[in-house]
Parts: structure tokens; sequence; C-alpha cells
């Protein structure tokens, strides 16, 4: 071994520091490289340290190989390396200026800054495929980011791609629209962490220099559902093609849906919790962590955003990180495809505070009660129905209710124009759960003839220029459907986009039926949960007689029920009696805020 790499190879800082050459005043670019390679730790910390008053060690500096010394550690996964130049409070940007350079604006745009962000979004892609696979839902990569930056080998990439993205001359929002357009969600993900405001920004498409003059265009959101819009009608419309190009083109066009919806909802995540998520990481930076795992808080950001987990995304979070993680899975989520791509919900993006209203919240905080979690949307919408007329769940919703009515504030009175658009909301995301907890809660108030408020009716129908009903913009997206899987049959069987059709038609047949049992039965039902024989069956705990009530409510209203319609008795709901106490409900109840009054409701014990 040389005089001057002795050492090296065995980080050995003493017989380092003794080999150096008093003479140069900076340390050789082959040193430097061996350095990185050898991983020598200790030797390059002595020489930050400036142990010697000789050979500094300059970043600046290419090395043997042409390379800087930034983007070359990167590419060798040395994380630690990186992490201590950070440390030693060396920006990395200086690893990117022009020999003999003092400032930032010369710096070369999307050239040596973009090629450390695309390494660092690569040794996370690599690792994330190594911990979760190639294919995972949305959910699980918010949950897993966050936690893969908090270890200490991966942190110097958080450092390093939020100074870059914030300081050198990078366009991030091209970056951003190539990310989104092509899928590449992680990387999409690390951008919305680094730069939200970027990402996010209303005038997103002024800062590409190539859409700069098109005024039609804004933000990142809206370029993405005009995509939407198109890829969708092509899909419609494929009957038309050739039938031999037909299978190939509707697995292209399905494909193109899901990326964009995917990006669509990721941006959805941040546009509701995005400030709780970017704060959570800046926790990280700041090293005060507290005792909770981060997913854990992870998790609890996206279900107070309306976000709730499946049962798909425990397994990837509880190993190898965090195994007191349980299944917060909704009965109402269709496992992995919903995590992906909203079901059947139109172009429109139907407004964040509406989804984020308290009547919203109750409805998901009900939807998550221990007896809906026996009820999965492969079972008969019949057994749903016959759940939510259990004790518990009729006066948790009679609250909800008269909570609503009796509001001190008449601007957030609920009124029937409201609730349309809520059961627009729920349905058309396919959460068959929530719209029948919608229903049940506000039939009284709610006739599903209400026509859907003038901003939802986007898409007219048929030649109707006015907002359909709820009845009818099922049933119209119903008949989309049946085409579309006609228009299918036999040229695609084993592809994906005969399995979505299928998903859409079970869903739009599931809430058009509950629309119609709600039209028909929905006064018998009222009448029935408020009589002396209901209160009697409630104090008796004989549960299994509300179901033979309803279902007779229902085959007098013309629907015909089967033996496994009615057979309740694989339910542990029906199994015994509940036990239900009386409380009352104060202001730090879990369903509403601190300036409610009090009313009655329930506590299961």
């Amino acid at each position: 071994m040389a005089k001057k790499e002795a050492g090296v190879e065995e980080d050995d800082v003493d017989s380092f520091l003794a080999s150096l050459d008093p003479e140069c005043e900076y340390c050789p670019p082959q040193l430097v490289q061996k350095l990185f390679e050898s991983r020598a730790i200790g030797c390059i910390t002595a020489l930050l340290d400036r142990k010697v008053a000789h050979n500094q060690l300059d970043l600046r500096r290419r090395l043997a190989n042409g390379q800087r010394p930034m983007c070359y550690a990167a590419k060798l996964g040395f994380h630690q390396g990186l992490q201590l130049f950070l440390r030693h409070r060396i920006h990395p940007t200086d690893n990117f200026l022009p020999d003999g350079s003092d400032s930032y604006s010369n710096i070369p745009k999307d050239e040596y800054g973009g090629e450390v962000i695309d390494l660092a979004f690569e040794a996370s892609c690599e690792e994330r495929k190594k911990k979760l696979g190639e294919e995972i839902t949305l959910s699980q990569l918010i949950l897993w980011l966050p936690e893969w930056i908090s270890e200490p080998g991966n942190f110097a990439w958080w450092h390093t791609v939020k100074l870059l993205g914030r300081t050198c001359s990078i366009n991030i929002e091209s970056k951003a629209l190539e990310y989104a357009v092509n899928g590449q969600a992680t990387q999409l993900l690390w951008l919305l962490l680094v730069v939200p405001d970027r990402v996010l920004s209303p005038t997103f498409f002024r800062a590409i220099p190539m859409f700069k003059d098109r005024l039609e265009l804004f933000s990142l959101r809206d370029f993405l559902t005009a995509q939407l819009a198109v890829v969708t009608a092509d899909s419609l419309s494929i009957r038309h093609h050739d039938p031999s190009q037909m299978s190939n083109k509707s697995s292209s066009l399905e494909l193109k849906r899901l990326i964009l919806a995917t990006s669509l909802r990721l941006l959805e995540v941040f546009h509701r919790a995005g400030p709780q998520l970017t704060f959570l990481v800046a926790t990280l930076e700041k090293e005060h962590l507290s005792n909770t795992p981060i997913a854990q808080q992870v998790k609890t950001v996206l279900e107070g955003a309306g976000f709730p987990l499946t049962s798909l995304d425990c397994p990837i979070i509880s190993h190898p990180y965090h195994s007191e993680i349980k299944d917060y899975a909704s009965a109402s989520h269709k496992e992995a495809y919903l995590e992906l791509v909203f079901l059947i919900r139109p172009v429109h993006v139907c407004r964040s505070e509406v989804l984020g209203s308290r009547f919203s919240r109750a409805i998901g905080k009900l939807c998550h009660h221990p007896y809906l979690k026996e009820w999965s949307p492969q079972n008969s919408v019949f057994k749903l129905l016959f759940i939510f007329c259990l004790p518990d769940l009729v006066e948790k919703m009679q609250c909800m209710l008269q909570l609503q009515l009796k509001h001190r504030n008449p601007a957030k009175v609920i009124c029937p124009t409201y609730l349309a658009e809520l059961c627009f909301i729920y349905m058309t995301e396919g959460r068959i759960v929530e719209f029948t907890a919608a229903l049940m809660a506000v039939q009284i108030l709610l006739r599903l003839d209400h026509p859907l408020i003038p901003q939802m009716s986007f898409h007219t129908v048929g030649n109707k220029k006015s907002p359909p009903t709820v009845y009818e913009y099922l049933l119209h997206q119903l008949k989309k459907v049946l085409d579309e899987e006609i228009s299918l049959t036999g040229k695609s069987e084993d592809s994906v986009t005969v399995q979505l059709v299928k998903e859409k038609q079970s869903v739009i047949s599931s809430a058009l039926l509950l629309t119609k049992i709600f039209e028909r039965s929905a006064q018998h039902i009222n009448w029935y949960l408020h009589s002396a024989r209901y209160e009697v069956i409630q104090e008796r705990g004989d549960l299994k007689l509300i179901v033979d009530d309803v279902a007779s409510f229902l085959e007098d209203s013309g629907f015909l029920l089967t033996s496994q319609d009615i057979c309740v008795n694989h339910m542990e709901c029906f199994s015994s009696k509940s036990s239900v106490s009386k409380t009352e409900l104060k202001g730090d109840s879990w369903l509403f805020g601190p300036h409610m009054q009090r009313a009655s409701c329930v506590k299961v014990s």
C-alpha cells in the first residue's frame, strides 16, 4: 500500500494522518476517492475536524474519476459520509459550484443538483422494493417513506434533497409533472414533503417555460383531472376501435387511468393533511421525537384527514417497524383497489372542506364501530341494513342528528342540499357503509329525489340539463359500466380491466339497491325504530327479532330476500345481548368538538 494511503483500508486515523504530505494544501483527489470507496468515516471526520493544518478536504474539487464527491458518495450508497458532511454544516450545493465560484446563480439547471436528487429517489425506491415489494398501495407508501427517512443512515438524503430543492436552480415543477404523469409516486411524494408549496401551487404551470404562456392551465391538479377525463372518455369509446387491438388498448388506457388517479389521490392527501405531514417530518430533523412510532403518527394524520387504512397496510408497517399497530380496516373500503383509484368518482374533485365537516367525520367514526367490521362488501346489503338497526348504532345516529339540528350556529345546521352532496361523495367513492349510515341518520330530512347541488352537476344525465337526482345519477353510472362490460366481453378476459369493471358494477348496484330500499321502506323502518316493540326487544336482548321484523318490512315493500340475506347466525353482533348504558355527551365526546351542547348518547361497554 502506498504511504499516502496508509490507514485508509483499516480506517486507522493515526496512521492516516501521519502519512499525509505536509506540503499539500488540499487532500489529493485520488486519496479522497479512496476514502469514499473504503468508507473510512474516521479518516474523513479527522479531515473535516481539521486535525491537521494541511490536506484540507475540499468537496468542490472533482475526484480522480471526474465525478463530484457528493454525487460519487451517493452512487456508492455512502450514507454515513453524506450525513457527516451535513453535520459539519457543509452545504450540499457547495458540491455543485463551478471551481472558483462563490455564487449559486451559476449552477446549471437540472444538472448536478438534479442528479443527486434522482440518486436519493433511486435509493429510497430500491429500499422500498426490498422491504415492501413491487406493488404497494398509496397508504403503504405514505406510511413507509417517513419511517425510512427517520433511520440514521438515510436522514442525510432528506437534508440533501431539501436543501437542493430549495436552493439550487432546479425546475421542481417540471420534475413534479414528469413524476405525476409517469406514475412515479415515490418521487412525487418526496417533492410534496420537501417543497409542497411549489407542487400544490395554483400557478404551478407558470413556472414551466413551455407552459408559461398558456393561461388556461393553473395547478397540477387541474392538469391531471383534465387528462383523466380524456383517458376515461377514450376507455368508454374503445368499442369503436379495431377488435384485434381492443385488448391492448384497453389495458393501456386502464394503466394510464390508474396512474393519473393515484397521482391525484396523493395530491388530495397533501391538500388535506400536507401541513401535518411536513411538520411531522420536520420533527425528525430537529431530533425531538416523541415515544410514539413514526408510522403510528402518520396513521393518525391520515385517518384524521379522512383516509382510513385498509387491512393490507397493516402487515407492511407492523414488520419490521412497529408490531403494535393494529388493523384499522374500514369495512366500506375495497382492499387494494380503493387505495389506488377513486372507484366510480367523476373527474370533479369534491371540496375538502365538505369532506372534513363535523358530520362526515362523525359518520366516519361511527363506521368504525365493531359491529360493522363483521360486514364486508361481498355480503348482502340487507345484512348491512340489519346491523344499522341495532340499538347501539341507532342511538348514536339519533344523537348525531339531534346535535346537528340543535346546533347553536345556524350556518352549520344540516340541510338537504348538504346531505345530498355528502351522499354523493360517499356513493361516488364506493363507500357503501358510510353511504348507508348517511341515509340511516338523515332519512327524515333527505328525499332521494332531491337534486344534487348545481356545483355537482358537471355531468348531465342523458339530455337533461338540470342536476340529476341521486337515483338518476347511479342509474346513469350503471348504464355506462354495463356498456363498458359488454364492449370488453370476450376480448380481454385476462386483463385487469374486466375485474375493475365488475368492481364498479358491484358498488353501483349496491348503492342503487340502497336508494330503492330507503325510498320504499324508510318510513316503515323509522317508525319501527321508535316503536314500543323495538324497546321491548332492546330490553330482552333478542336482537335476531330485529332481523325478522325489518325483513318483513322489506318484503312488504316488494324486496325478495333469500335465506342468505337474513342468516345472521355467524355474526357475533346478533349472538348476545349488548350491554348499553346511557351517558351524557360532553364537550370532549368522540363525536363532536367542545362547542356542542349536551345530548343523549350511548356508551358501549
